[in-house]
């Protein structure tokens, strides 16, 4: 039978620990991190940081329907109808023995977590930050980060679909420690498309899904529900966050490269 792997359960680890399952999909995930020591610490860290976070969230923010699509998708492939039985027994067994069991019988090969800066850039899109520059005008929100930051901030121009709210400073997190970011907010609808503009130097922004759009090459991760699309203008990296269909996003994402 296959097992949840570690990528997919750190994709739908905030749902998880919001308490959004129901008791199938609980019994999957409970059971995963009964067996993977690496996915328990990224789950101890990621409920102590929600913990601290929540008194400044302004509501609950509930997993898009899209998401648990593609949770259940998910879930489908990683286990057989015929095995669930077996898979949910195994949460009778205490976690040390069931650790310990699987460190004689299995090797478990450690899965990097996501990046600090794709953790950050979905944080920061599910929080209702205010801007501290309220503007419409591209460049007038350009001219508001100069002197602020490190770096030129160029918000992307995207199609008359999408408009501009406003930004505000901001950082994000990577293996070198946290660095000032600019935050700039759009509209989509009733969609909300967030853009974070760091300095890429001596950041890892790999690992993701490529695709190429405009002649560009655009990084592609998914957590909780939300894509972040990642790509580089000079030294700047530009993490572009929605819950947008991929296709949708796809094409806003044309208008600006």
């Amino acid at each position: 039978m296959s097992r949840l792997c570690c990528s997919d359960f750190r994709q739908f680890m905030d749902p998880y620990l919001d308490g959004e399952f129901d008791v199938r999909e609980r019994a999957e995930f409970d059971a995963h991190l009964a067996i993977c020591g690496d996915c328990r610490r990224h789950y101890e860290e990621r409920a102590w940081f929600q913990q601290s976070l929540r008194p400044v969230l302004a509501k609950p923010v509930p997993m898009p329907p899209d998401a648990r699509v593609r949770l259940r998708a998910k879930l489908a492939m990683a286990t057989k109808p015929s095995g669930l039985k077996l898979w949910i027994r195994r949460l009778a067994i205490p976690v040390p023995l069931l650790a310990a069991a699987c460190a004689v019988f299995l090797v478990v090969t450690p899965l990097a977590g996501f990046a600090p800066w794709v953790t950050d850039a979905v944080d920061q899109h599910r929080l209702t930050l205010p801007v501290e520059v309220p503007s419409s005008m591209a460049d007038d929100v350009d001219a508001w980060f100069e002197g602020k930051l490190p770096f030129r901030v160029e918000s992307p121009r995207f199609d008359e679909n999408v408009h501009l709210l406003g930004g505000r400073l901001s950082r994000i997190g990577g293996t070198a420690g946290y660095r000032s970011a600019a935050y700039i907010i759009y509209g989509v609808g009733r969609h909300k498309l967030s853009v974070i503009a760091f300095e890429n130097r001596d950041l890892d922004l790999n690992g993701g899904r490529s695709r190429v759009i405009q002649g560009k090459d655009v990084e592609f991760y998914e957590r909780n529900g939300y894509l972040v699309a990642l790509y580089n203008r000079g030294p700047v990296a530009y993490a572009v966050t929605s819950d947008l269909p991929e296709e949708e996003f796809v094409s806003i994402l044309k208008s600006a490269l």
